[in-house]
């Protein structure tokens, strides 16, 4: 899995939905075959998006609505499942580098937590039907899982080396180790309460699906108890 999104960094206030964003490659790029992939690949997304299931795409919907000649397609792709592969490995790392970006506050810290919470609760929101995907193609037996599943542990594993140190700094000796499992039990509980709310659509937490910050505030109360056992960790 390529980490090509890395070299995109958003600026405050994108628009974070992976579909304008692979526009917005599309324009910006100098290789016509690039701008051509970005089109293609954009337009899968808004099918995704639109609310058609992933096994029940075609080809030629995905070009019409490109503006692209039927046989371009397979210039870039083998079939419409190479394709879907391919967008969503490239939403992953998208994903994973917005993730990244620097955040107001120090490590640990509830405005560094809340900030990261934030987002990713409107990229949850904006791209719920490209979250699906990842998290069920995640689970299946193929190249991209395996990829997929690394790149988490990766994740899950950056995050648990933060709570150690925060905890060490804090007088309460830990070892990244020994909070790995609060790091998956934590991401798991996020990633869980946002299916809930934009994918589930559950009727109890309707109130959230419009207010991100309120997600963000919930998620972040949650997290700093999960990690430190208090809200306002010093």
């Amino acid at each position: 899995m390529q980490a090509r999104t890395a070299e995109h960094p958003l600026p405050a206030g994108t628009d974070l939905r992976f579909s304008v964003v692979l526009m917005n490659r599309a324009r910006e790029a100098e290789r016509k075959t690039e701008r051509t992939r970005n089109r293609l690949l954009a337009s899968l997304a808004e099918h995704l998006t639109a609310g058609i299931d992933r096994r029940d795409l075609k080809v030629a919907a995905v070009t019409a609505a490109a503006d692209l000649a039927h046989g371009t397609f397979y210039r870039y792709f083998d079939d419409i499942r190479a394709a879907t592969d391919a967008l969503i490995e490239d939403f992953a790392q998208f994903l994973r580098a917005t993730l990244s970006l620097e955040r107001d506050g120090a490590p640990g810290s509830r405005e560094r937590v809340r900030g990261t919470s934030l987002i990713y609760a409107r990229l949850f929101a904006d791209n719920a039907a490209l979250m699906k995907c990842l998290f069920d193609m995640g689970s299946e037996s193929s190249a991209f899982a395996r990829s997929y599943q690394e790149l988490n542990r990766a994740w899950y594993e950056r995050m648990a080396a933060a709570i150690a140190r925060h905890r060490s700094e804090a007088g309460v000796a830990s070892t990244s180790e020994e909070t790995l499992p609060i790091a998956y039990a934590l991401g798991g509980m996020v990633d869980e309460f946002l299916t809930q709310i934009y994918l589930r659509k559950a009727p109890a937490l309707a109130h959230f699906a419009d207010d991100p910050e309120a997600v963000a505030d919930l998620l972040t109360d949650l997290w700093l108890k999960g990690a430190y056992g208090t809200v306002s960790p010093s």
